[in-house]
């Protein structure tokens, strides 16, 4: 017998009858997010049969799925986190955010709060925060991080980042790795030569990345 451990990155879909149409289009218009992540599929309907419809979309699609049938022991994995913000402090930011442009944005986040990691950001991390982060060192497979502020990452990103922030700036996205700014996933292929880029929307809100 062989063994091997794999560490894996899922979705998880509670689905009710009627809502088989729902799922497949969902997972068709996030495509590219969900593709090369596990599918879970947990219901509570009894009358819903999940072999007729969704079942085979799957396996037509090339997905790894599994049907919930036991509850999951809390992941443990490393979570950092930031001190939240007050909710007067968050009501006075998004009053901010809607006066001021990108630009204006842009300058005015020198005032935020700032993290900054030094060593490499191993698997299994997850880091979750409302302020601007400074990684200077690689992000691992199987790590993630989420921001409501912008994001400069000196190494190469194996992991998955999620950045609403004004700005990025990145060097290298390997193979495993997963970028989505404000919305949008990263082409990789725009990193390939490893040189420092600036990501930031334009006034129309379309992508702009500028070599440095």
């Amino acid at each position: 017998m062989k063994v091997k451990q794999h560490t894996l990155q899922s979705f998880e879909f509670i689905i009710a009858s009627g809502d088989e149409d729902k799922f497949i289009a969902y997972i068709l218009k996030n495509t590219p997010v969900i593709l090369g992540n596990t599918v879970i599929l947990t219901t509570d309907d009894s009358n819903l049969d999940l072999s007729i419809k969704i079942i085979p979309f799957l396996q037509e699609q090339g997905y790894c799925y599994f049907i919930k049938n036991c509850n999951f022991s809390p992941r443990k994995r490393t979570v950092l986190t930031v001190d939240n913000l007050s909710v007067d402090e968050v009501m006075e930011n998004i009053k901010k955010n809607e006066e001021l442009d990108n630009e204006s944005r842009l300058l005015n986040s020198r005032e935020r709060t700032r993290e900054i990691f030094e060593k490499p950001i191993r698997s299994g991390s997850f880091i979750s925060t409302k302020h601007d982060l400074t990684i200077l060192s690689q992000i691992n497979g199987g790590s993630e991080i989420e921001s409501e502020g912008n994001i400069e990452v000196f190494g190469s990103i194996g992991g998955r980042i999620v950045c609403n922030g004004s700005y990025m700036l990145i060097r290298d996205i390997i193979d495993k790795g997963l970028v989505i700014f404000n919305g949008i996933i990263l082409d990789k292929e725009k990193f390939k030569n490893k040189k420092a880029k600036f990501v930031k929307l334009n006034s129309e809100k379309r992508l702009l990345i500028e070599e440095l």
